[in-house]
């Protein structure tokens, strides 16, 4: 046996079958595994395997995409280990995330940023209340590869002109980065100014992909403005688009404006999902003008919005929609909604459907059997129907005609038989179906008790 050694240490002893490896062979099964796993923990791991292993593990080719806010325990997160391990590992990082990272001293772990790590394109400062403009303008400047940055929950904790979501730092950023920006993420943010640092987002970044306004207050009592025209002129290149539970709304803007715009020709992912006050801020008009070209659209997050008929559902121009989000909107609740519509426009496509606590027993009903009426046709796999008001029978359909469903959520379920009311996943979902078609099953569902 070989002797035991502590666990964070190579064995002293080795075995010789590592040793017979060749390198490019063991190099090539590490980069596959860091493409399918990540990096972290699997080089660390790999480590301690061997010294061959070890010497593999460590070429920095391979620590590319680092996510050291999911794997460090909270007591690690300390900036002199952060150091070190941007000098020792990270020449050849290209995506890093540090997200809530304790570091005093930000300008120092900066400086050390960028002279290290000359290839870095995605940065997650997610959390770092102290950011200042001053150093978000460093960031924008010294890492000159950057095209993706996450900025959330940078509340601010020092003078909000000094801040790194302050306006003007924001747009400062946004000259500096230019055409290189394709992600841009303000999620969680007191911010002011939303209609200059959208007017600067749409004048100096044509390439930007991915934009997050999610969770967004404003500094005063009155709402964001966005000017969704001026964005769809300069953003061409758009895909993603989160405004979830802001307090933002869009700009008034004449016909000819809006016929004028191009729209978002490549979009794929709108969400406008909202709770309390925010719901009634997005309407039937405001997801018109956003999604008017929108032909590619993938996700659609409407969940809580009060003012969102199936008047601009029906409308809107994607055929093949993936993935849709309807929890307590206005058209689960309304029973002359006309949601078998918009069921039966998306059937052959939708992989995920989200109809929770719905309570218009009739028209879900009838959305639901239209999915299940494609059968082996549909592709759906997530069924989410949590406190909703679905009979039995409907249920039943898509179990029988459903064969790719994984997923189904029958949680505080008030029309189905008691004992059936939670999760499904995978194989449960077959002892389900055999369930209910037992001759002995009780139809009565509680609200028949």
């Amino acid at each position: 046996k070989n002797q035991q050694s502590n666990n964070n240490t190579e064995p002293l002893e080795q075995s010789a079958w590592g040793l017979n490896l060749p390198q490019p062979i063991l190099y090539r099964i590490f980069q596959l595994v860091c493409a399918e796993e990540g990096c972290l923990p699997a080089l660390v791991r790999m480590c301690r395997v061997c010294s061959l292993w070890r010497q593999v593990a460590m070429s920095p080719s391979l620590w590319q995409n680092i996510e050291l806010s999911r794997w460090t325990k909270e007591k690690y997160r300390t900036e002199i280990n952060l150091k070190w391990l941007i000098m020792n590992r990270l020449q050849s990082c290209q995506e890093l995330n540090i997200s809530n990272w304790k570091c005093p001293n930000i300008a120092c772990v900066l400086e050390i940023l960028a002279e290290n790590c000359p290839e870095l394109r995605g940065l997650n400062l997610t959390g770092w209340k102290t950011l200042t403009s001053d150093q978000l303008r460093y960031i924008a400047e010294k890492c000159p590869n950057l095209q993706r940055l996450d900025l959330s929950s940078i509340n601010s904790e020092v003078n909000v002109t000094k801040s790194a979501v302050s306006t003007n730092s924001l747009c400062g950023m946004l000259t500096e980065m230019g055409e290189r920006l394709t992600h841009l993420l303000l999620a969680d943010n007191r911010i002011a100014g939303i209609q200059q640092i959208v007017t600067a987002i749409a004048t100096c970044c044509p390439n930007l992909r991915l934009l997050d306004l999610s969770n967004i207050r404003s500094i005063s009592h009155s709402s964001g403005i966005l000017h969704i025209e001026k964005l769809q002129e300069g953003c061409q290149n758009l895909r993603v688009l989160r405004i979830t539970n802001s307090n933002i709304v869009l700009s008034n803007a004449t016909i000819q404006e809006q016929c004028e715009s191009p729209g978002f020709p490549n979009l794929e992912e709108l969400s406008i999902a909202s709770l309390g006050d925010d719901s009634r801020l997005m309407d039937d008009d405001a997801m018109s003008r956003v999604l008017k070209s929108s032909t590619r659209l993938k996700l659609l997050d409407v969940r809580g919005c009060a003012r969102i008929t199936e008047s601009s559902l029906v409308r809107v121009p994607a055929w093949d929609l993936a993935h849709l989000f309807l929890a307590g909107s206005y058209v689960t609740r309304m029973t002359s909604s006309g949601l078998e519509l918009i069921a039966q426009k998306w059937a052959h496509s939708l992989v995920e459907l989200d109809l929770a606590w719905a309570n218009a027993q009739k028209p879900l009903d009838s959305a639901v059997n239209a999915i299940a009426e494609k059968g082996a046709e549909g592709r759906l796999r997530v069924l989410n129907l949590c406190g909703s008001s679905v009979s039995l029978e409907p249920v039943k359909n898509v179990l029988k005609n459903c064969t790719s469903l994984v997923s189904l959520n029958l949680t505080s379920c008030r029309g189905l038989p008691r004992g059936v009311k939670r999760l499904y996943v995978y194989s449960e979902l077959n002892e389900l179906k055999n369930a209910l078609n037992k001759p002995d099953q009780s139809d009565k569902s509680d609200e028949d008790k």
